[in-house]
């Protein structure tokens, strides 16, 4: 039953430390400590205990390869792990590396190229979804054991049978959030975790309620102890408007950091469009059991990277085409972010919930609806989803955007006697209950009897 006295030391110290830092430390021998480190925003900020990833570390020069799992298709190489660099954006596949839909374990092998001690591994990833916390285990190896193949791995091969040594265990994710930036940093009290020359990581989902779990790794970095000075990558400085609604129920950031220009016409031009038509919109859209996002981010994102597309909204963060947006701002600029907050609120991808059945939403009804609020709510005065009769009757009602808003308001006008059918179609999609038979239900006639008045009249 005795324990040296040296080991109760140590385990003391390790409860101590877990303590002190609940939900950031984890401990897998006494040792060695992981700590890890999430940030909520739509632009890349620094942490405040973690670095930024390094350019020069020792990952850099490493040979890599896959030896288990299958990358997604989608996935970049696996040389953005150590380039130096992260990602443009909160979801960006092109610029992140990730497992396919559905695998269970992938493993990612490292050969340094000689033995090395190392004194740290640190470990960047980042998405607005389940896509972003990191679960895995690291392992190391210096390659002398009989069955040894560092880029060879069979399905069911027990590592600690191949040489390879369990250093510690990661897990990024925090209950109260989701998403994010995420990082782990993993070191050892006496400043080497042993010397080695291959690393592997042991990647699992970060949850099983869908095949997408899988992170997005964005950078990995190796430091060799007593290496050459690190060179840092470094964070563009943010440029970001914060305000809240003046009772306090919402709060909004703007991130013009990659449209500085656009700062000074954000904050009187599109913050006072946010701080009405926000609450506005979440008043129109209420159904039982529903909360709206009480945070939302706006950002800017330079023209090449959002495929010529002038904003879009992903769950409570609107991105904004900067180029578009600085032709568009005494014409479309405001509306268009009028239509993303109707995204925003509507939250439809609840019917993808995993064991519900839930009926998928049109995308007419996707579109329209948020048309609808912007070309005749926000905006009538500029009739920008007007119909000649002519083009009404050659047009289709389910045509989307404009052409289906104009559908949406002719029923609301004809049909809506207490005023409450918008609200129950957004409710009726936003609970995965939308059919076509969602219509008769509202007005007592069909979709296509709807459909044939409106083009008639």
């Amino acid at each position: 039953m005795g324990y040296s006295k040296r080991i109760l030391d140590l385990l003391a110290t390790s409860l101590v430390l877990m303590a002190c830092l609940p939900g950031s430390l984890h401990t897998l021998f006494a040792d060695v400590v992981v700590v890890t480190e999430s940030i909520q925003e739509s632009s890349l900020v620094p942490f405040e205990k973690i670095l930024p990833p390094a350019v020069n570390d020792d990952a850099t020069s490493g040979n890599w390869a896959i030896v288990r799992g299958k990358p997604d298709s989608n996935s970049a190489p696996l040389s953005v792990l150590h380039d130096g660099k992260l990602p443009s954006n909160e979801d960006s596949p092109s610029e992140n590396f990730f497992f396919a839909p559905g695998t269970a374990v992938g493993c990612i092998a490292l050969d340094l190229g000689q033995a090395t001690e190392l004194s740290e591994v640190v470990t960047y990833s980042w998405h607005s979804g389940s896509r972003g916390p990191q679960v895995f285990a690291i392992y190391a190896s210096t390659g002398e054991h009989p069955d040894f193949r560092w880029n060879q791995l069979d399905q069911d091969a027990e590592l600690s049978r191949l040489g390879w040594t369990r250093i510690a265990d990661v897990d990024t994710r925090d209950r109260r959030n989701v998403g994010g930036q995420h990082a782990s940093h993993i070191s050892d009290t006496s400043g080497s975790l042993g010397r080695f020359r291959y690393l592997l990581f042991e990647v699992q989902p970060t949850e099983n309620d869908d095949r997408f779990g899988n992170t997005f790794f964005s950078e990995i970095d190796v430091v060799a102890r007593g290496s050459i000075p690190l060179e840092r990558l470094k964070l563009p400085e943010i440029q970001s408007l914060r305000f809240s609604t003046a009772d306090g129920q919402f709060d909004f950031t703007i991130d013009s950091t990659a449209a500085p220009e656009l700062a000074a016409w954000s904050e009187s031009e599109l913050k006072p469009v946010i701080l009405e038509w926000y609450p506005r919109i979440v008043s129109l859209f209420p159904s039982d059991g529903f909360q709206a996002p009480d945070k939302v981010r706006f950002r800017y994102l330079p023209s090449d990277k959002m495929n010529g597309i002038p904003a879009y909204a992903q769950g409570a963060t609107i991105s904004m085409n900067a180029g578009w947006m600085s032709k568009e701002i005494d014409r479309e600029a405001r509306g268009a972010i009028v239509h993303e907050m109707v995204h925003v609120v509507q939250s439809y991808q609840g019917r993808r919930q995993r064991g519900l059945r839930r009926m998928p939403t049109p995308g007419w009804i996707v579109e329209g609806v948020p048309d609808y609020v912007r070309w005749f709510l926000y905006e009538p005065e500029t009739k920008g989803a007007f119909l000649s009769k002519a083009a009404r009757a050659k047009a289709k009602h389910d045509a989307s955007y404009r052409v289906s808003a104009n559908f949406i308001d002719w029923v609301v006008r004809n049909y809506d006697s207490d005023g409450t059918l918008l609200q129950k179609l957004n409710a009726t999609a936003r609970e995965g209950r939308y059919s076509s038979d969602t219509w008769r239900e509202l007005t007592g006639r069909t979709e296509e009897e709807l459909a044939t008045a409106w083009k008639a009249e």
